[in-house]
């Protein structure tokens, strides 16, 4: 096992800035325990005036005191509530021009002395997965900053009175004087209809947002306003390097890959892997096998769908590395305990049914450990889902598009129907409507019953669009997803599903260097000859059989169309007849009976609906 003496934690963190009164300890208290899951090993407080800071913990590494945060610098002007891991750590201590004093052997401390030095800057010189909320007594600022590509939440919220941030939107409304202040942001649901999410920086309430990934955002206490706001980091502005070598470029990603997941194997507890024996994760596996031992691997099987069950990939890489083997059988009786427990602990609608069974792995896996890698982020950084082609297709032939409508009144298969629709579409807009299960424009605006401005519903999109200098399709199309659908839906996927569990999850995809070096490669590197991941897939080559490498894809599969129809059909059917001054009853009715009587597939949609109809019964 590679093992490393730092004060690593794994946290929930959460900070509040009171205008006038001293804020409430009990009320923060109430607040501090709703991140209970997060960190439940220790919890720290500070109170200053009328400021709190506040940490609840999950020790991974260094099971001593000397990690206790709220943490200070040498004079106590300085305090900072961390929640992440900062792999460069020593290099950042090393850098420093000053002399300061350590009082631990933590991450966490570099970046305070880094701040001392850098100011806010200091996010440009860490590398890692992170969130924070800094202190700065001097200058009455407090300081907020999250990772690169968002694997840490953040959320704030600010009126007259009130300053507070955290790393769960349940942990600032269990204040219930910003409750009842914040009211139900409906312009966030018509997007995430279309997202399946909802999109940084805005949430599901009008007054309390994300901060979006790789960005800084200062509170300026005195003045009592936001200011600074900055993206310190965006791949959009890397430019491809032509004339490279295929054996050269798998070489570089093989090196940078085998280094991101040794740097992630720092941990005085148990290491496992959610192995979903796609291209991967079963790559993962390899470079663990590399340097660590006795790692344990995690697979969800679906018991009652066998259809569904990629076990036996599972085990062909099991047993090739002699890795530890824990399938987790995923029944019925566990879809209807486990749905709607993940569901009240997700703040925010998400239609992503695979959060069901991960939670329910990453419950397992808490039995013999708390850190777990996974193979996440390699689809958006390689190109591995379906709709880089098809945005490349139609960019190209864009001349079609009369035809593609013509077409388009004609009868095909629902993948070509949803192909020529796409011409009528932007490529922001195509970008994700394309493969997430998606509302088409018409659909949302009858579930809605009224005009929809696509320009509004996909303002993230376009603002990212404006924002990427390269004139490559595919490489765009990877951005865009990079830029919003990791941080505020896969990532928060992995996140909340974790968390919930009291477990860790760490992304090797997700390495800084190895996303840089991706994004100086054209897309014609990673979707050659209509094979997407073609990169990545030559690399497993190296290791695994081509039999094994060019199969269907499906990950986490699940069989969510099932679990409508049965074991879910009572709770579907409950929320999605749940009459509200939302949605078209009539037409839920109809998208409902045409998917039970097999007539068309709505799950996704179905999904969405209910996300929203349960959040609003909770919530609303």
């Amino acid at each position: 096992m590679v093992v490393s003496r730092l004060n690593k934690n794994m946290c929930g963190i959460v900070g509040q800035v009171n205008k006038k009164n001293k804020v409430d300890p009990h009320v923060f208290e109430k607040m501090l325990s709703s991140l209970g899951r997060r960190g439940p090993d220790q919890k720290g407080q500070y109170f200053s005036n009328n400021i709190a800071l506040g940490q609840t913990r999950l020790s991974i590494v260094d099971l001593s005191e000397n990690g206790r945060q709220p943490m200070f610098n040498e004079d106590k002007t300085v305090a900072i509530v961390f929640n992440g891991e900062i792999y460069n750590f020593l290099n950042v201590k090393k850098s420093l021009k000053r002399k300061h004093t350590w009082n631990s052997v933590s991450d966490t401390e570099s970046i305070i002395h880094g701040y001392e030095e850098y100011g806010k800057e200091i996010v440009k010189r860490i590398d890692g997965m992170f969130a924070f909320g800094l202190y700065d007594q001097t200058k009455n600022l407090i300081t907020l900053g999250r990772d690169r590509f968002g694997k840490k939440p953040l959320y704030y919220f600010l009126d007259d009175s009130t300053f507070c941030f955290a790393s769960e939107l349940k942990a600032i409304v269990s204040n219930p004087q910003i409750r009842n202040k914040v009211s139900i942001n409906y312009q966030a649901i018509e997007k995430f209809i279309f997202y399946g999410y909802i999109p940084s920086p805005e949430t599901i309430y009008k007054n309390i947002f994300k901060l979006e990934a790789a960005t800084t955002i200062q509170f300026d206490i005195r003045k009592w306003k936001l200011t600074n706001k900055k993206r310190f980091w965006d791949l959009g502005q890397i430019k491809t390097v032509g004339h490279l070598d295929e054996i050269e470029i798998v070489n570089k990603i093989d090196k940078l890959l085998d280094s991101a997941v040794k740097k992630r194997l720092m941990s005085d507890v148990p290491l496992g892997l959610f192995l979903s024996g796609g291209i991967d994760s079963s790559l993962i596996a390899h470079y663990m096998s590399k340097h660590a031992s006795n790692i344990c691997t995690y697979t969800v099987s679906y018991k009652d769908t066998p259809e569904a069950d990629e076990s036996k990939y599972v085990r062909q890489v099991v047993h090739q590395y002699n890795l530890d083997y824990h399938l987790c059988e995923f029944s019925g009786k566990d879809v209807q305990a486990t749905f709607l427990e993940i569901m009240d602990y997700l703040d925010e609608p998400l239609a992503d049914a695979a959060v069901v069974p991960l939670y329910f792995v990453a419950k397992q896996a808490k039995k013999d450990m708390t850190v777990v890698l996974s193979g996440d982020g390699g689809d958006e950084i390689f190109g591995g889902y379906e709709k880089y082609r098809a945005q490349s297709l139609i960019e190209r032939t864009k001349y079609l598009k009369p035809l593609a409508f013509l077409l388009g009144r004609m009868s095909f298969s629902p993948n070509i129907n949803k192909l020529l629709s796409g011409y009528q579409y932007q490529f922001p807009e195509r970008q994700f409507i394309f493969g997430s299960g998606s509302f088409m424009r018409e659909e949302a605006e009858q579930l809605f019953n009224h005009k929809l401005s696509m320009a509004e519903v996909f303002s993230e999109a376009y603002l990212a669009e404006t924002e990427f200098e390269q004139n490559d399709i595919v490489n765009k199309s990877l951005y865009l997803d990079c830029r919003i659908q990791l941080p505020d839906w896969y990532l928060v996927k992995g996140d909340r599903a974790c968390m919930a569990a009291s477990v860790e999850m760490r992304n090797p995809f997700l390495d800084t260097a190895l996303a840089e070096y991706a994004f100086t490669l054209n897309g014609n590197w990673k979707i050659r000859d209509g094979v997407t991941k073609h990169l990545t897939k030559k690399l497993a080559e190296r290791f695994y059989p081509k039999e094994f490498i060019y199969r269907p894809k499906r990950g986490f599969g699940v069989p969510l169309d099932k679990w409508i129809k049965k074991e879910l059909r009572e709770t579907f059917s409950h929320y999605l007849h749940q009459k509200n001054n939302l949605f078209n009853q009539k037409y839920v009715n109809k998208m409902y009976r045409d998917h039970m009587d097999g007539l068309q597939d709505n799950q996704f949609k179905l999904l969405r609906i209910f996300a929203v109809n349960y959040w609003l019964s909770q919530h609303g």
